[in-house]
């Protein structure tokens, strides 16, 4: 369909809106929810010195105790591990499980990846470059 050219501002945030709204109901799978997700990706994708409650707190800009309570939730589910640091045996770093392994390759964000991957890749970088931009925007707001 080809985009419509009285498409408002206001409509294509509606629109946005809505992808945003169905790609957090796919975070609500049995067993977790959609800030388990998050957590789950942040960790499987971070570095190493990053895979801390406080490096997932601010990566998901929340507080230290929010994060913390996600994290506890997915170490007693078996999804991950503390793991104390050689360095600094204060820190523990988090780290996927086999179990967590085997979650995440069951991610439902992929649905929305697959939905972008049949874009054309001019049009996915397009998308790319400027929901970067729409995002940096509403930081700074």
């Amino acid at each position: 369909m080809p985009p419509d050219p009285q498409l408002s501002s206001r409509s294509l945030a509606r629109l946005i809106e809505q992808v945003g709204k169905a790609c957090y109901n796919l975070g609500y799978t049995p067993g977790l929810n959609p800030a388990q997700w998050a957590a789950l990706r942040y960790f499987q994708e971070t570095t190493t010195d990053q895979c801390t409650v406080t490096g997932f707190a601010n990566f998901q800009g929340t507080t230290k105790g929010t994060a913390s309570q996600t994290v506890a939730a997915l170490v007693r589910k078996g999804y991950l591990k503390r793991v104390a640091d050689k360095k600094d045996r204060r820190v523990h770093r988090l780290v996927l499980t086999p179990e967590g392994e085997a979650m995440i390759a069951q991610d439902p964000l992929q649905a929305l990846a697959d939905a972008v991957e049949k874009l054309e890749e001019q049009d996915r970088c397009a998308l790319a470059i400027n929901m970067e931009r729409v995002l940096r925007e509403l930081i700074r707001a």
